[in-house]
């Protein structure tokens, strides 16, 4: 799994940045940036984890940019995209702030091969469908 850090998200945000942007969101950017970003890091808009004979996966990404996103579709195992994410509420305090108690979702241990995810941006847009492979 590819993770960025937060000063390489800094500078994609700085070369991402575009003049024919309108608008800006609670996090203070364009919601044209904030696709991009969310385009640019969607290798980490899931991840999975064993976890007590459980297997989570994580939100943790999404929910980190969710003032910028409307709603997140998903599906397991090339499934529909027939069920909703519910992200947290935007805070226009702490945009970023990830402060679900559970930022996951808890499936039965290895019952998950893959899960696709789909974005909803406020401007009524949606991402491609992306699809992550559970590796051990």
């Amino acid at each position: 799994m590819r993770f960025l850090s937060l000063a390489a998200c800094a500078v994609s945000l700085g070369v991402l940045t575009t003049a024919a942007s309108t608008g800006v969101n609670a996090q203070g950017m364009p919601p044209e940036q904030i696709k991009q970003i969310l385009d640019v890091t969607k290798a980490n808009w899931v991840a999975f984890r064993d976890w007590q004979g459980q297997q989570l996966i994580y939100f943790t990404h999404l929910e980190s940019w969710k003032c910028g996103i409307d709603y997140v579709f998903y599906g397991l195992n090339g499934g529909p995209l027939d069920q909703m994410w519910e992200l947290d509420e935007c805070d226009p305090d702490k945009p970023n702030a990830v402060l679900k108690e559970k930022p996951y979702i808890e499936l039965p241990a290895g019952s998950t091969q893959s899960i696709s995810v789909q974005l909803v941006y406020p401007d009524g847009t949606k991402s491609p469908v992306e699809t992550f492979e559970y590796k051990p």
